[in-house]
């Protein structure tokens, strides 16, 4: 979850998205630090720049919620300890302790021979508190242990706990201005303002003023505090104004109307209002929750001859884990015993089950169908596939897109123009008009309708529900800034082998001059021991297959886009394309005959014309429909490849691209890549070390799940399973989600800039306004939610 220069924690409190906004100010000032706060995930993440102590950093962030009354997750580990003869030695543990970056509050107590520290829930995992922990010279002992189910539940029933506290303040507001409501229906039936008793309207508001509306009041203190403005002063001021005003009419005995049902009405609106946002932000991370549900908790790994249930924290890499009929898989492996089918739906989007034998990879996360499986562990915790999508998805979601900054600047400015509008309003209707009752409503409205929340949760919300849809679908995607962009893509690039092809060949034809094809393709696949390359793969593959015993080989060294050399039993082997024959001045017989679809691998032993394989990669069966598909969306589709030019044309006559090149080195493909982005908008979609480069320079990369490191990382999207059909997917998805960006922050827009006159003008009362408020919100989180709802092509 946690890097040494990242961490992301929980933030409770935030009313606003001016709060995250001015919370994300007061930590970037904290010196050592960058920040993004997101009010819809109520998340902030920290990242570290520079070379200060960072637990003293991380005091300080701790220090500045607790200020400004935020709340956190923090987490106690509390340990015995073996060893220690002296105070002192009680002193240099918690030294030691306290270097780490993600601790504070480190304590220890000789007597009784015990040490705590405190730290951001979930910023160590097993290993890493296991590495502090065998660095201190003591033997230290946890005392405590909570699993990854007790730390969910543990969040669940604290989340339940302020739900339920919010649910009861709301259902006493509610009651308590029913008769409100009873009198505003009669008032409008009647003419009278006198249905309720004046003293009856006085106890009923009392209440709801001051304990119901006491965190607007909290809100309001902290944000003039901080020299800022927010949403709890504008509502704190409202209903002030009318509760005030009402008061001081019902002591003197005026026979004036009084406004109790104005302050109440807008206090019991709002508080249903944010309770309703709260809920429905709750929904936007479904897809991030439905992720981290499957990580299990416990994995039976084998001791000696048994198989023993740990905690899944204390799986290491190499251990062999059991897997039983229904169970998540709880580690990223390889099936050394058993078949079974694997539901990996959830993670990959794929939505039949699929079949996995001996040495096929599984990932964390997967769920067994009706076979038992023994799984050797090749990664475990964060570096988990499983971990790294949740992590990517946070990522996502934790974003800014470049149009939020203006809406930042217009948030921070937003209500102190409101002030300004309520106190002209006001001035205008008493000066004019005379009437200060009429004068002190109209203001109360303009200051309740004005909330900046919906202008707030336009982009977050829609980019939180986005992701999460994509994610559900195999689609990773890396930031916001990717579904900007995604809006204006003219033209798709494909890379070719391993991304339209599927990258496993089949070797269709072998010829050696001297009859040897055996020892030929032995010590090919030797050079090729290395590589991850599909031609590489193919040749190993088919040696494994054909049980031919692959040799031993040295000074191996690769040349991008033409092929690979090395020493085999002293004598130095060459294999390549035609470049790659004629850097080293090799001589080729002009009678061979092969396929124009086929491509070509020449060898050489000693500079002398040894033999070749011709190789076939077939065409993925989503291929045409991929590139159809992106035709139907009026964008232009090209194939970058560095395979041989009859190859790569037979192909592009296939799929019916626009274009096509071949034979370039990566390099080359960089340069070409570069040259179609003049005036256009370009997205490159491949998975090969070869493609990382032209990756990089897209306006958009897709890398192919099963890629190489160096492509997913250049990548801004990610797809989880080798379709192309998901590159139109993903395009839907992100231009969507952009248009509901655009929806949300039009409506937001278009709300204050009617609401807001229309209040000043005297055509909203307290109690509409502050409905009408809470509903923008609402609004705008709906809107972005109906996102799920998304038509999903069946891609199976």
């Amino acid at each position: 979850m946690s890097t040494l220069n990242t961490l992301s924690l929980p933030v409770y409190g935030m009313n606003c998205a001016g709060c995250a906004s001015k919370l994300q100010t007061a930590l970037n000032e904290i010196e050592g630090v960058t920040s993004e706060v997101n009010f819809t995930l109520e998340k902030a993440q920290i990242n570290f720049t520079g070379t200060s102590e960072r637990n003293e950093i991380l005091a300080q962030v701790i220090n500045l919620l607790e200020a400004k009354n935020y709340q956190t997750d923090l987490q106690t580990f509390s340990f015995d300890v073996v060893g220690w003869s002296c105070a002192n030695c009680a002193k240099k543990t918690v030294k030691s302790l306290a270097n780490h970056p993600f601790t504070f509050n480190v304590n220890s107590n000789f007597a009784t021979e015990t040490v705590q520290f405190q730290t951001i829930d979930g910023a160590f995992n097993k290993q890493q508190l296991k590495a502090l922990v065998d660095s201190i010279s003591y033997e230290l002992t946890e005392k405590q242990h909570k699993n990854f189910a007790q730390q969910q539940n543990s969040k669940q029933l604290a989340q339940q706990k302020r739900d339920k506290k919010v649910l009861t303040l709301l259902s006493i507001s509610v009651l308590l201005s029913i008769p409100f409501m009873i009198s505003m229906v009669m008032m409008l039936i009647t003419g009278s303002h006198h249905f309720l008793p004046r003293t009856l309207e006085f106890l009923l508001a009392t209440p709801v003023q001051f304990y119901i509306g006491a965190r607007f009041y909290k809100g309001a203190w902290n944000s003039l505090k901080d020299k800022a403005a927010n949403m709890d002063l504008l509502v704190a001021l409202g209903t002030s104004a009318a509760y005030f005003y009402s008061l001081s009419i019902l002591i003197s005995g005026l026979d004036h109307p009084l406004y109790f049902e104005s302050s109440t009405l807008v206090i019991t609106l709002v508080t249903l209002g944010k309770y309703l946002e709260h809920r429905a932000k709750q929904s936007t991370s479904s897809a991030i929750n439905a992720l981290m549900a499957l990580r299990p908790d416990n994995a039976r790994i084998k001791k000696g001859k048994q198989f023993v249930t740990v905690n899944i924290d204390d799986v290491q890499v190499g251990d062999i884990v059991q897997l039983a009929i229904g169970e998540k898989v709880p580690v990223d492996g390889v099936v050394v015993e058993g078949t079974s089918y694997l539901d990996e739906s959830l993670l990959t989007g794929e939505s039949k089950p699929i079949l996995k034998e001996i040495q096929e990879k599984v990932i964390a996360g997967s769920i067994n169908g009706e076979g038992v499986l023994l799984i050797k562990t090749t990664a475990v915790g964060d570096s988990t596939s499983l971990s790294k999508i949740i992590h990517l998805v946070e990522n996502a979601q934790m974003s800014k897109a470049p149009i939020m900054q203006l809406v930042d600047k217009i948030s921070a400015i937003f209500v102190p123009v409101v002030l300004v509008i309520a106190a002209l309003t006001f001035s205008i209707w008493y000066f004019t008009t005379g009437d200060f009752q009429h004068a002190l409503i109209n203001s109360v409205a303009v200051l309740v309708i004005a909330c900046p929340c919906a202008l707030g949760l336009a982009t977050p919300t829609a980019v939180v529900v986005g992701t999460g849809v994509a994610a559900q679908q195999g689609i990773l995607i890396k930031d916001i800034k990717t579904l900007q962009q995604a809006f204006r893509l003219q033209t798709i690039v494909f890379d070719k082998t391993g991304t339209l092809t599927k990258g496993k060949g089949a070797i269709s034809h072998c010829y050696s001059t001297d009859n040897q094809n055996s020892v030929m393709l032995a010590e090919l696949a030797a050079i090729q021991m290395g590589s991850q390359h599909p031609i590489a793969t193919t040749i190993k593959d088919h040696c494994l297959a054909e049980n031919i015993t692959v040799a031993s080989a040295s000074d191996i060294n690769a040349v991008n886009g033409e092929g690979i050399h090395g020493i085999v039993e002293d004598k130095q082997i060459i294999a390549g394309n035609l470049k790659m024959m004629q850097r080293f001045a090799i001589s080729i017989p002009t009678d061979l005959n092969f396929s124009a679809s086929e491509s070509v691998v020449y060898v050489a032993k000693e500079n002398e014309f040894w033999g070749l394989l011709s190789i076939t990669d077939t065409l993925r069966e989503s291929s045409i429909e991929a590139v159809t598909e992106l035709k139907l969306r009026g964008l232009k589709t090209i194939i970058l490849s560095g395979d041989k030019h009859s190859v790569v044309t037979d192909i592009a006559h296939k799929l019916q691209v626009d274009d096509s090149y071949s034979e370039l080195k990566p390099e080359q493909k960089l340069a070409k890549l570069i040259e179609l982005q003049q005036g256009n908008h370009i997205a490159m979609v491949g998975d090969g070390v070869n493609d990382a480069p032209a990756l990089a320079q897209a306006d958009i990369s897709i890398a192919m799940g099963t890629g190489s490191d160096a492509a997913k990382e250049s990548a801004s999207i990610t797809l989880m399973r080798n379709d192309p059909r998901l590159v139109a997917l993903a395009i839907d998805i992100s231009r969507a989600t952009w248009h509901k960006i655009q929806q949300n922050l039009f409506w937001a827009f278009i709300f204050n800039t009617i609401a807001i006159p229309a209040a000043a003008l005297g055509y909203l009362s307290p109690a509409i306004a502050g409905a009408a408020m809470a509903l923008s919100s609402i609004t705008v989180l709906t809107n972005s939610l109906l996102l799920k709802r998304i038509k999903i092509k069946d891609l199976s």
